[in-house]
């Protein structure tokens, strides 16, 4: 699943680029839905899609990689957003507020089924699971080394930048996860509600009514504002 959307200010030379791995990444998850992975090549992914295979490989090290999420290409690229975020924010703060803002998940939302699709694809074959899971690995390290900047540390000898990444990462896999299981809140609002969750402290104590503080996060306002 490619999960962000082109930044307004992307060059035209960088949004051809991402428009092309955007197209691989469709086209080869139609091939393997209908063919299978066993059967899927990369000959076949290019020749669909009408490039080389050598294009392909620029973009892709193996036809795995663009069957499962590219969670990573995304972290990487609001990196520079996350640096630049107002110095007083939180290291979670300025990556929530990265991901909301530049709508990072707007391609999942709108096209839901092919998610879905994806998914099921990746929990069915052992070798796709390894790859998403590499690929969230990734991730982590491309939010750690922003939080790390921000913070002007060594992200080897300080935990901060790797715990907050953490924490992130797994804010992300587990609203992805409660909204593919079910279609009755958007995955924007999952996001929402997690990350407030952690921001007003309510994962250190035990809430006497853990509904009542879910449904207070989803009507919250952001503590920062």
């Amino acid at each position: 699943m490619t999960t962000h959307e082109t930044p307004p200010d992307i060059s035209l030379r960088e949004r051809k680029k991402l428009e092309t791995r955007r197209m691989i990444r469709r086209v080869a998850l139609d091939l393997a839905t209908e063919h299978g992975l066993e059967e899927l090549t990369v000959e076949a992914i290019a020749q669909s899609a009408d490039i080389s295979p050598r294009t392909f490989f620029n973009y892709f090290s193996h036809k795995e990689d663009a069957l499962v999420t590219d969670a990573a290409a995304a972290a990487s690229a609001l990196h520079p957003a996350i640096v630049a975020r107002p110095a007083e924010e939180s290291p979670l703060h300025a990556i929530r507020a990265v991901i909301t803002e530049h709508d990072l998940f707007s391609l999942m939302n709108t096209d839901r089924d092919r998610t879905l699709t994806r998914q099921k694809l990746v929990q069915q074959h052992p070798t796709l699971t390894s790859r998403q899971l590499g690929q969230h690995a990734l991730m982590e390290q491309a939010l750690r080394d922003a939080v790390a900047e921000r913070l002007g540390t060594d992200p080897e000898s300080d935990l901060r930048p790797a715990l907050v990444a953490g924490v992130a990462g797994s804010v992300i896999r587990i609203a992805i996860q409660r909204w593919t299981a079910s279609d009755e809140t958007a995955l924007s609002d999952l996001l929402v509600s997690a990350f407030d969750m952690l921001e007003q402290g309510l994962l250190s104590h035990t809430p006497s009514d853990p509904g009542a503080s879910v449904t207070s996060s989803q009507a919250g306002g952001n503590p920062h504002e």
